[in-house]
Parts: structure tokens; C-alpha cells; sequence
């Protein structure tokens, strides 16, 4: 019995870890992709004239993207982002994005 509690929390405790680096490794890609959005965007959180992006809920950020591929959400700027953007890099950007908080 002690070996199957001591297997399931070494089971348990590899899969924390597994998706902590998977969580980290998102979010680098994320940074990686994010070129072409804070060439436009403030990674300050300011908005000139154009809504920051940082912060927000990552779950959020894919749905808005989304709905610049689809065209739903009409900005010809942005479409041309989204469009070629897949799931997995919207999620990364997400999770890149939601980790920066505004400057004050």
C-alpha cells in the first residue's frame, strides 16, 4: 500500500512539473511571436489610440483573436495579424501577454 501512495505522488508531482515547464515554455514562445503585436501595441499598458493587450485573461485574448481570423470583429490591421495566426501561437501570445502587467 505505501508503494502505490509514494508511486501516485511521484506520478503526481512529475505531472506539476511537466505542465509548469509547458506553461513556461508557452509563454516564451509567446514572446517570441510577439513582434508584430508591440509594434502597435505598448507593452506598458498605455493606450495612444490603441487598446493595451497586456494582462489580459489569456482565455479572453484567444477569443478576441479568434474573432479577428473569422472576421467577426472587423480591423483590417488586426485580421491580417490573426489570420495566419494558428490556435497554439494565439495561446502562446495569450499566455505571454496575460504575465505583463500595466505600468502605472
Amino acid at each position: 500500500m505505501g508503494l502505490l501512495i509514494r508511486l501516485a505522488a511521484a506520478a503526481s508531482t512529475t505531472l506539476v512539473l511537466a505542465t509548469a515547464v509547458h506553461a513556461d515554455e508557452k509563454v516564451e514562445y509567446g514572446e517570441y511571436l510577439s513582434g508584430s503585436c508591440v509594434t502597435c501595441h505598448q507593452l506598458s499598458g498605455a493606450d495612444n489610440g490603441i487598446p493595451a493587450i497586456v494582462g489580459w485573461d489569456a482565455e479572453a485574448f484567444v477569443e478576441v483573436l479568434l474573432s479577428y481570423k473569422t472576421k467577426e470583429r472587423d480591423n483590417k490591421a488586426m485580421q491580417t495579424i490573426a489570420i495566419p495566426l494558428s490556435k497554439e501561437e494565439m495561446e502562446a501570445l495569450a499566455a505571454y501577454f496575460a504575465t505583463i502587467k500595466a505600468k502605472e
